[in-house]
């Protein structure tokens, strides 16, 4: 059996994708390693993976306030983080090196590390794959190529990529192409899905059990229809939404579960409705297997999650990937994007009791659901990434 290295980049949606994964793997007799920071220990090990612990530039990522002004220099940080995942993880391995770096497309130094040692790499997209033809970025930029933190960012690594014996070319190294890809989303979501050629394998939401770390849930009573309102755990600078939310839905026929992240206190939140259930954070599978409707930041994790449960959303994004996925679920008639910028307490009501009343974008969620469900994602992982070995050998 083979060993194999997880490198993680430290957001909830990019970690979470990957546990079906990890388990998969583990079951069928692999040694399966993974980077994590402290936060995301226990997930790991709650999937029978072995946690290598490092410190991130980032912080506790998932507790982060992440909005606009926060993108500022994001380039910057995921080269912080690439160097001190590389510095801090490197040793840990030593003599003991992976059969195949399994990374995020996001860890840049599962790179380094993989081009250093002469180690076959395969690339994980919990968003939208990268290929010779697409980027999501080029749809939906994330910062002006001439944005100086940018051009900072690019110096930088044009500089540090010959010491990992890889060339000083920023446009090879981020247009570059493994022989393997994983993507977290179904060919029929994807902008451009026909374009990905055969290596790229489109597992789908790799879901798995997480009551081990997250707890579970279950509705008080059956009367009521169960609406989840949720702004994701990276994308936090909006205190301002959760008022509105109460005020939209208090005291309708709606159980509302919601949850408002690390920088609210539900203590704080005045008069909460007797038919709302505040948390900082739910056991957001478990809620969507009795949702009627998702009022969501379209995070990519929670559009699949809900899409795989079949729960049409209303989505109210932040960031501009997030804009991608709410254009998308409107594209495909599976709920109503709602920007921000019209967010009121009356625009909430309607889109929610829309998108709950709409019968054909109920056809069309449970469409995509059953399509969904015929992949088992973590199996269609595993076996690629077995089957990637095997062709080393």
């Amino acid at each position: 059996m083979a060993h194999i290295a997880f490198f993680n980049f430290p957001a909830i949606g990019h970690v979470n994708p990957t546990l079906g994964v990890v388990e998969e793997l583990v079951a069928r007799g692999h040694r399966v390693t993974c980077t994590a920071t402290d936060h995301f220990v226990p997930a790991i090990k709650a999937v029978g993976a072995t946690p290598v612990r490092y410190t991130s530039p980032f912080g506790e990522f998932y507790r982060s306030p992440y909005n606009e002004e926060t993108m500022a220099g994001e380039g910057l940080r995921c080269l912080e983080e690439a160097i001190a995942l590389h510095e801090q993880v490197s040793g840990y391995y030593g003599d003991d090196r992976p059969d195949v770096v399994v990374h995020d497309f996001m860890a840049w130094g599962a790179r380094f590390y993989a081009a250093q040692h002469s180690l076959p790499a395969v690339r994980l997209f919990p968003s939208y794959g990268v290929s010779e033809t697409f980027n999501i970025s080029e749809k939906f930029p994330l910062a002006a190529p001439d944005d100086p933190k940018v051009l900072e960012m690019a110096q930088k690594l044009v500089e540090l990529l010959p010491s990992f014996n890889l060339p000083p070319d920023i446009g090879a190294f981020m247009g570059h192409v493994e022989k393997l890809g994983i993507i977290f989303l179904p060919r029929e979501f994807h902008f451009d899905g026909d374009t990905f050629d055969d290596r790229f394998v489109f597992a789908g939401p790799c879901l798995g059990d997480r009551s081990a770390f997250q707890g579970s849930w279950e509705p008080a009573s059956a009367d009521r229809p169960v609406l989840l309102i949720s702004l994701g755990t990276a994308a936090t600078g909006w205190p301002e939404f959760f008022p509105l939310a109460l005020e939209a839905f208090g005291d309708s026929e709606w159980h509302v579960v919601m949850a408002v992240g690390d920088h609210i206190d539900p203590a704080d939140l005045k008069s909460i409705p007797a038919n709302f259930e505040v948390r900082r954070h739910v056991p957001q599978l478990d809620v969507l297997q009795h949702a009627r409707v998702f009022l969501t930041h379209a995070g990519m994790n929670s559009t699949m999650e809900s899409l795989y449960y079949g729960v049409p959303m209303v989505a109210v994004p932040q960031m501009n990937e997030q804009r991608a996925n709410a254009v998308r679920v409107e594209e495909l008639g599976l709920g109503r994007h709602l920007p921000r910028e019209e967010v009121t307490v009356e625009s909430l009501r309607q889109a929610v009791d829309s998108v709950a009343a709409d019968g054909g974008i109920a056809e069309r969620v449970q469409r995509m659901r059953d399509e969904m469900r015929k992949v088992n994602g973590p199996a269609v992982a595993a076996g690629a990434i077995e089957k990637y070995l095997a062709s080393l050998s």
